[in-house]
């Protein structure tokens, strides 16, 4: 298989993985072409040509991705067009931890769920149980894994 078309499955498999975790194929594909272009800065344009998306598609996404600091605009002296890169100062510890507080909350409404039903003893208040446990061990242990990464790459 040729490198390109490595990189073009390279970037409908990223597309189809986002799309797997409900986001957009889209998003995942904007961010596949960025991981494999060989190019720091990618201009709109050929995010659009490359990606045979239109404008509007590829605003959308570039603007969630922005969103979750994976993408970062990128402006050139003396140049009007608008470029995107993958974004350097990326606190994944940062992005993780909000993950987690996510969770958290999450957990918080299947304990409420649970103790709003009649019946707290049926499948649905025991996958409620389940999912709550679960969520709990997920909000105290995590933040462990991510202060060792820390710890592991202060000096990097």
């Amino acid at each position: 298989m040729s490198q390109i078309n490595e990189r073009a499955h390279f970037i409908e498999e990223t597309g189809l993985l986002f799309e797997s975790l409900g986001t957009t194929r889209m998003a995942g594909r904007i961010l596949g072409y960025l991981m494999v272009s060989d190019k720091e800065v990618v201009p709109f344009d050929e995010l659009c040509q490359v990606l045979q998306a239109s404008k509007s598609s590829i605003s959308t996404n570039v603007k969630a991705l922005i969103n979750l600091h994976v993408v970062k605009p990128n402006t050139l002296p003396g140049d009007r067009r608008t470029y995107y890169m993958l974004s350097p100062e990326m606190d994944w510890v940062e992005y993780m931890m909000k993950r987690v507080e996510m969770l958290n909350i999450l957990k918080k409404l299947f304990v409420k769920g649970l103790e709003l039903r009649v019946n707290k003893q049926d499948k649905a208040a025991q996958w409620l149980k389940m999912s709550a446990e679960f969520y709990d061990w997920v909000v105290r242990e995590y933040p462990k894994f991510l202060k060792q990464w820390e710890e592991n790459h202060a000096d990097k």
